[in-house]
């Protein structure tokens, strides 16, 4: 989808990567849109040679029908259409384009109308191992028996479309595991999603408020509305009958009316919706948690907070990607028992969450920061060309 506004991990991805880039390379976009409003646009045409767009046009039913049925299967349904493959081919023939890439499994059908020209394949996520892991907590029998069928169709998708890509980008070495296990002929690099960090910083003046946590994010997803559910309803109240005093600011848009009525019902939590920054409420808490049963990639929220040196309290899941080593630059606690445990020692002990935070300041200045990753991008990219080069000389 269009990387803006940046109101959740992929965009963000999307953005810095091409912000970054720009200073390096001719950066053409080509993207979907959905609802956003065309003035967002302008948002990237200071990086950009150029932007295109083209607006979706199924609904969101027709969308689960194809993604039962057809191909491409699962979500990636709702995200083919051939006039879109028809602006891509026109693109790299105006431009003369050296490297298509294309974002997520749900735009890996577009390979084709790149015509001869090297493509990568950057996998947000290993998707198959998102529908895996959310048949396992789907809610209802109905959501249970949709996402159990579909599940096998999109590992077998993405285990075909990946070895035709000169070069998949995973953001984890735990993504790279996964992928290679269903599609050994990929050709896999891992390149993380990084974090601004001349603007999510450290701001000392402000003074944290005792026992708050926050948790911040996007919640239109139902796996992340899986995970604020059971943090709501399995953790957070263990955390609250030994630590009285203690809140949850949950900082983000998405959550349905279900989880928002649910939180209204709990002491100590605030559901914000949509904030305008979310800087300030990760400056006030004094722990930022991320609790994930159910999902995957890898996890801005951390790396945020980890910028602004605020300790982080996950699970192994949450931090999946990341290279945190436990009680030295991250806390990790698996299952609700465990996790609310933590929560309390970490709350009630200021020497161990400064240790903490302070860890993980540095490892994001030192593999983290987009400035630094864009020079892994840059070098992927100058990698596949090389290699193209050498394939056509051979022919």
């Amino acid at each position: 989808m269009f990387p803006y506004p940046l109101r959740d991990g992929g965009r963000i991805a999307t953005f810095n990567s091409i912000k970054h880039l720009s200073h390096r390379m001719e950066v053409v976009l080509l993207s979907l849109m959905d609802s956003e409003p065309v003035e967002f646009i302008d948002e990237l045409k200071p990086y950009c040679s150029d932007v295109k767009v083209h607006r979706l046009q199924k609904s969101r039913y027709a969308a689960l029908g194809r993604g039962l049925l057809g191909d491409p299967p699962g979500s990636a349904g709702r995200y083919y259409d051939p006039e879109f493959g028809r602006l891509i081919e026109r693109v790299v023939k105006e431009y003369s384009i050296d490297v298509v890439e294309l974002q997520h499994l749900n735009t890996a059908a577009y390979r084709p109308w790149a015509g001869g020209v090297p493509t990568i394949l950057r996998e947000h996520n290993v998707e198959y191992k998102i529908w895996e892991r959310h048949a396992g907590y789907a809610r209802n029998a109905l959501e249970r028996m949709y996402v159990s069928f579909v599940a096998p169709r999109v590992k077998a998708y993405e285990a075909s479309v990946a070895p035709q890509f000169n070069r998949c980008i995973t953001v984890s070495e735990a993504d790279a595991r996964h992928l290679l296990s269903a599609a050994p002929m990929a050709r896999i690099e891992v390149i993380p999603f990084g974090v601004d960090v001349q603007y999510f910083l450290p701001d000392e003046s402000i003074p944290e408020e005792p026992y708050s946590m926050v948790l911040t994010g996007g919640f239109a997803w139902q796996p992340k509305q899986h995970n604020l559910r059971a943090l709501l309803t399995e953790v957070f109240p263990r955390i609250k009958a030994r630590v009285p005093k203690a809140t949850l600011t949950v900082v983000g848009k998405g959550a349905p009316d279900e989880l928002r009525a649910l939180a209204r019902k709990i002491p100590g939590v605030t559901l914000t919706g949509t904030v305008p920054d979310v800087r300030p409420y990760l400056l006030k808490a004094a722990l930022a948690l991320n609790y994930v049963e159910s999902g995957g990639g890898i996890a801005l929220k951390v790396l945020e907070a980890m910028a602004m040196r605020k300790p982080v309290l996950s699970n192994p899941l949450g931090c999946e990607g990341i290279r945190v080593s436990h009680g030295e630059n991250a806390f990790l606690a698996d299952g609700a028992v465990s996790f609310a445990d933590a929560a309390v020692l970490l709350l009630e002990n200021s020497t161990l969450r400064q240790r903490i935070a302070e860890g993980g300041y540095q490892l994001i200045k030192q593999a983290y920061a987009w400035e630094r990753l864009a020079d892994k991008f840059y070098d992927c990219y100058a990698s596949v060309l090389s290699e193209s080069c050498v394939t056509a000389r051979l022919r």
